[in-house]
């Protein structure tokens, strides 16, 4: 089984891997922006790596037995994050940004998964970071998500909503007042 395991599991990192670097850094065509607070996104892309890298060194250094529940756990935390995430770039369109970017004709987007959390995309990394290193049981990695990458995704959130209100104003107020930030339903 382990070594089944252990093909997949190198597959769907290597997948990851090219996806999330071609999402995040491929930007031919998209009309920049202001960018606001640019040291955050080398911040959680160097977190976003050490989770990933340690999630595999642990995997293999420890060779621990896997737990199948917690395997599952992830994978489905994974994939609903995967799935909610790409959702949440469709709709945002040529607005998506890896950085707090700000766009002279830039309108606000509340529908799509914006229609339940103000922040969708950021909801959706939270918990595929946090889902990755259950995968394979890792849970070293998983205790870096939680408390390094989690943490620096909120004091983005804190920077990103100061930006918003800038921009758009008693708009963005009246979405406040009506969408949660990132917890649906939870205002």
């Amino acid at each position: 089984m382990r070594p089944f395991f252990t093909w997949m599991f190198l597959v769907f990192m290597g997948f990851m891997s090219i996806h999330r670097f071609w999402q995040t850094f491929s930007r031919a065509g998209i009309e920049k922006g202001q960018i606001i607070k640019g040291w955050t996104l080398p911040v959680l892309s160097f977190l976003h790596i050490l989770v990933g890298t340690v999630t595999v060194i642990e995997y293999f250094w420890l060779e621990r037995p896997i737990n199948s529940y917690v395997t599952l756990t992830g994978l489905i935390l994974f994939s609903v994050a995967f799935l909610g995430r790409a959702w949440a770039v469709k709709t945002l369109g040529k607005y998506h940004s890896s950085h707090i970017e700000i766009r002279r004709n830039q309108s606000l987007i509340k529908n799509g998964p914006y229609r339940y959390v103000r922040h969708p995309y950021y909801l959706c990394v939270m918990l595929e970071l946090v889902g990755l290193p259950l995968i394979p049981n890792s849970y070293y990695a998983f205790l870096i998500a939680l408390f390094g990458y989690i943490p620096m995704v909120g004091i983005r959130l804190f920077f990103e909503e100061r930006e918003l209100l800038k921009k758009f104003g008693e708009e963005y107020e009246e979405y406040r007042r009506r969408v949660a930030c990132v917890i649906p339903f939870l205002k």
